[in-house]
């Protein structure tokens, strides 16, 4: 049994852009707070669809990316080492176009991801 999560991926620099262009100060947030401060701005906002989770993508790669979580849950059918992909649905696709939106960011600027134990737990 893995926990593991299903979303876009986005760099700090593509967060701060995004930040920018919501007038949202950012200024003072170094690489470490930018997915807190993702989420911070989500719960201002009544944003309970989306959670920003920074993990390492891929997976050993030492390579810190932000996760937009739309799906997250423990599977007991998966491990590490095998697991099942989360695929993006239509519901996913129509938050995805607010994204693009706001960001100014394009469908393959986004792309969709399952990371499995995100949080390095096993």
């Amino acid at each position: 049994m893995v926990f593991k999560i299903a979303g876009w991926i986005i760099s700090f620099e593509q967060a701060r852009t995004w930040f920018d262009g919501q007038e949202y100060k950012h200024d003072h947030f170094g690489d470490d707070f930018v997915g807190i401060a993702l989420n911070r701005w989500f719960e201002e906002r009544d944003i309970d669809y989306l959670w920003a989770v920074v993990t390492d993508y891929p997976r050993g790669s030492r390579h810190a990316v932000i996760v937009l979580v739309r799906r997250r849950r423990e599977d007991p059918k998966s491990t590490v080492s095998h697991y099942y992909r989360v695929r993006e649905l239509d519901a996913d696709r129509e938050v995805k176009k607010q994204v693009m939106e706001e960001t100014g960011l394009s469908d393959e600027d986004l792309p969709w991801v399952t990371v499995v134990d995100p949080f390095f737990m096993n």
